[in-house]
């Protein structure tokens, strides 16, 4: 098995049709309508990597007006005018978001920095790295690389931070 990297936002549309069902007759050509606009205005915003549209069967809601589109949420009587705030919702990244990729990004670094200080010197723990000078084995440059990294790192994190404070 392979992993591979998903989309941003991956959006589903109804387009199911039922004929002569007591249901209703679908979302059919409403959902084709509102899948055809949806195509077209991710590809005008240039976001078709990022942004995932796929024509589905039915999504278990099913509106006298409009169709059915899930993106995280369900969403009912959507028409091609709703598109842009759907697609602007569904690719929308907040502040949360943003402080958990860094998080990762920062933990990531950090647990390389100490692997390579503990092969410089084992049993050094991340107290002991803070203060680079006290350990002579630490004068390596690709451990002051990786740790430059890491401030880089942390630089960002503490700007981004404070710049969601104000």
């Amino acid at each position: 098995m392979r992993s591979v990297h998903g989309p941003r936002a991956h959006v589903f549309v109804c387009t199911n049709r039922r004929e002569g069902s007591p249901l209703g007759p679908g979302c059919g050509e409403r959902g084709d309508a509102v899948y055809d606009a949806m195509k077209r205005e991710v590809a005008e915003r240039g976001r078709i990597n990022d942004v995932w549209i796929t024509r589905t069967h039915c999504l278990g809601i099913c509106p006298k007006s409009g169709c059915t589109v899930a993106d995280g949420s369900i969403r009912t009587e959507v028409t091609p005018e709703d598109v842009p705030a759907i697609l602007d919702a569904a690719s929308s990244c907040s502040w949360d978001d943003i402080d958990a990729d860094v998080r990762a990004i920062e933990e990531l670094e950090t647990n390389k920095v100490l692997e390579l200080a503990r092969r410089l010197k084992p049993g050094l723990t991340l107290e002991d790295i803070q203060n680079p000078h006290d350990f002579p084995e630490l004068d390596d440059p690709d451990w002051h690389f990786a740790d430059g990294i890491l401030v880089g790192v942390q630089t960002v994190a503490a700007s981004l931070r404070a710049k969601r404070k104000r």
